[in-house]
């Protein structure tokens, strides 16, 4: 009826003859209600047209549906990727996803406290790209429920879903070294501390040693992750780079694609001169010409994973942590120069 006062929940608990304590159990399913009183408050709710206010629903259960999500940045398709199954889950599991990112150069070890003190969060998923000693700090004392991304953190209780980095960048040196016939590999990285590049210059370093292939002075760089950064090295260095045997691995696909573009307007032929692959899958991958050998993250699933992990420990907060490790997979595509390899059908 137009000018009517919204339905409260003290009409709910006069029409159904109970307290307000009964109708609030009801409503948040607690097995503490008989079923011939819990069918009358269901009647009342349904005659009365009675809707929860979702913030006063929050107070009563020192719970308000809300998790976090803090990403180091929220620019490209890999945080994208991480967003959307996180995002996906959350809304299947009944919650909503609040998102933050501390880019490098921000306070993270401030961002973190903050959001601890958001008393609306029930909880936070976090992925760090940089684990240093503040962070770790921050993230042990850490007193909501807590998931981390794609890193281990020391002296917490959290749950974790890791990314096997190792073993992906193990797999794709392997391929280029036996199947492409590299002999000289340019490593082309993140900043140093970042825990995705030291993972994937670690294989790297394996691979040559397996190889009995040299480590070149000078042929390891650490840049940005940005295709900026990296076409402007290769722009310097391609030619010397060139060679027969010779080729980049770039510790992720954009950095790759910003090398190959790079080559090419320097007339250095990819895969011919100077071969290159990238990492992480991304669509930058299946758009390179060549498309670029690479290494597929579950991005999607790391950020679904994570939010389940999260809400079960909402759910159980004593429960022992849980370690999830997803693993990658190799994508073999023309930039590597591998005899017989073609863009993929399901690519």
């Amino acid at each position: 009826m137009a000018g009517s006062m919204p339905v409260s929940i003290a009409d709910v608990a006069k029409k159904a003859r109970v307290s307000i304590s009964t109708v609030s159990r009801v409503l948040n399913r607690r097995q503490l209600v008989n079923e011939k009183t819990r069918v009358r408050v269901e009647q009342a709710i349904r005659d009365l047209g009675y809707r929860p206010n979702a913030f006063a629903r929050g107070l009563m259960l020192r719970r308000s549906e809300m998790i976090g999500l803090l990403l180091p940045d929220l620019h490209g398709e890999f945080y994208s990727e991480i967003i959307r199954g996180a995002n996906a889950q959350a809304r299947e599991l009944g919650y909503n996803l609040v998102l933050s990112s501390a880019r490098d150069g921000d306070d993270s070890h401030a961002l973190l406290r903050a959001m601890q003190q958001r008393t609306l969060l029930d909880g936070v998923a976090v992925m760090v790209s940089e684990l240093t000693d503040r962070i770790q700090e921050a993230l042990a004392g850490f007193a909501l429920p807590l998931c981390v991304l794609d890193a281990e953190v020391d002296g917490s209780p959290h749950d974790s879903v890791v990314i096997d980095q190792r073993q992906g960048a193990v797999a794709l040196m392997r391929h280029v070294t036996q199947r492409a016939g590299w002999r000289r590999i340019i490593f082309v990285g993140g900043h140093e501390t970042n825990v995705d590049t030291i993972a994937r210059l670690e294989a790297y370093l394996q691979v040559l040693a397996e190889r009995d292939l040299p480590l070149v002075p000078g042929d390891v760089y650490h840049l940005d992750y940005q295709y900026d950064t990296a076409y402007a090295l290769a722009a310097e260095r391609v030619r010397s780079w060139a060679g027969p045997g010779h080729g980049v691995f770039a510790a992720n696909d954009e950095m790759a694609a910003g090398i190959v573009a790079a080559a090419t307007a320097a007339g250095v032929a990819v895969p011919q001169e100077l071969a290159v692959v990238g990492f992480d899958d991304t669509r930058i991958a299946r758009m390179t010409r060549p498309p670029l050998t690479t290494v597929r993250v579950p991005m999607a699933k790391m950020g679904a994973r994570a939010v389940e992990l999260l809400c079960q420990r909402i759910a159980e907060p004593q429960r022992p942590p849980t370690r999830i490790s997803l693993q990658p997979e190799l994508i073999a595509r023309e930039s590597c120069g591998a005899p017989g390899v073609r863009l993929r059908a399901q690519a």
